[in-house]
């Protein structure tokens, strides 16, 4: 159940109905859901996260608070669904649960005023943090009090990671009040058999993300302008994403690493899926994190990954599966890449690896685990 009248995207669309249910209508009748607008091609993490939800949620109970846009553009979305959600709250006696989706700075802000309606209107509430830097967020404001006080309101606070929980209950969360609820990533669409490697193709590495510092996509390609020679003929990057675009082509450009890197604009759908089936290594050399979805997609195509001990990351990548390398090191990055070039055989050893961790990921897990909570916040007085 969707709270506007626009269609789903079609590489979305075309999935429904094609996937098991996981949370029936008699679970999900209880919930009512709110974050980011998801349909079409809305970036960031809360999206991708809802965009698999809505595949296994029955009748799914959404409202999208936030959509890119101008500063009226986001206001009016976010009252209109407040609005909304407040006379769906007075008229709906079948909702018990309002589940929030937050970021930090701003999304967070919205949240703290529905948190306050549900609470005011008895609804238990559930929140649900996706922010990579909810922590500088938290450091660097002057309103910690107020912070946490809004934190404490909800009755359950859902954290990605083992770290997340950790960082939380430091700040002066009750530990039992966090769960930790991966986040999800689809079923792998294997399409073809790949060129081995053994035939002396070049390594082929992939960069799906935000294109700007906090990724490290310009880190990247500072390692790769440092051994250009050496690698020139022997592997291939292509990057997927969005935002400075014209940077990133310049970057490319200026240090002549046409014949190496391939900029594929900001890709989802069977051109996602394409890349995930084209590459051996992922990389991603963040410098903050929760636990980027990209990885755990990677993860379940059989890839390695060179990436950062930030957020959750080094719980799923280690040196059975990876490399993590400290952010910003642009020296570090070029060796990683260059250690797959020269071992490749350990390519398709790592990704069986990766391919193991991320079981735990993937909608059997995550959806059960998440109907668990929902049912025992339910019977909870």
């Amino acid at each position: 159940m969707w709270e506007d009248d626009e269609e789903l995207s079609p590489d979305i669309e075309k999935r429904i109905g094609m996937t098991k249910t996981f949370i029936p209508k008699s679970v999900s009748r209880h919930i009512l859901m709110a974050g980011n607008y998801y349909k079409h091609h809305h970036p960031g993490g809360i999206s991708a996260v809802v965009q698999y939800w809505s595949r296994y949620i029955e009748d799914l109970q959404y409202y999208p608070t936030y959509k890119l846009g101008n500063v009226a553009t986001r206001a009016c979305w976010f009252i209109s669904s407040y609005l909304r959600m407040a006379l769906r709250m007075l008229t709906d006696r079948n909702i018990k649960i309002v589940h929030l989706h937050t970021a930090a700075d701003g999304s967070f802000w919205r949240k703290v005023q529905l948190i306050r309606l549900a609470k005011r209107m008895r609804r238990k509430v559930i929140l649900h943090v996706h922010a990579s830097r909810f922590k500088d967020f938290y450091e660097e404001s002057n309103r910690k009090p107020w912070i946490l006080e809004n934190l404490q309101r909800v009755d359950l606070l859902i954290v990605l990671s083992a770290s997340w929980k950790e960082w939380f209950t430091n700040i002066g969360m009750s530990e039992d009040k966090i769960v930790i609820l991966h986040n999800i990533t689809e079923y792998p669409q294997k399409k073809g058999d790949k060129v081995p490697l053994e035939k002396g193709r070049p390594v082929r590495f992939l960069f799906l993300g935000e294109i700007g510092e906090r990724k490290g996509v310009f880190d990247i390609l500072g390692g790769i302008s440092q051994h250009k020679e050496e690698l020139n003929g022997k592997i291939k990057l292509r990057i997927g994403g969005n935002k400075h675009e014209t940077e990133l082509q310049k970057q490319i450009t200026d240090n002549g690493l046409e014949n190496i890197v391939n900029f594929e604009g900001w890709v989802s759908g069977d051109k996602k899926i394409e890349l995930l089936n084209w590459a051996d290594v992922f990389i991603l050399p963040s410098h903050n994190e929760g636990l980027p979805i990209s990885i755990l997609e990677a993860m379940s195509y059989g890839m390695p990954v060179i990436s950062t001990p930030v957020g959750g990351i080094p719980e799923v990548v280690n040196k059975q599966n990876g490399i993590l390398v400290q952010p910003g090191n642009e020296e570090a990055i070029a060796q990683s890449i260059i250690h797959f070039v020269e071992h490749p055989s350990k390519i398709a050893i790592m990704g069986n690896h990766s391919q193991e961790v991320v079981k735990t990921y993937l909608p059997d897990y995550v959806m059960s685990q998440l109907k668990e909570i929902y049912e025992k916040l339910l019977l909870k007085k």
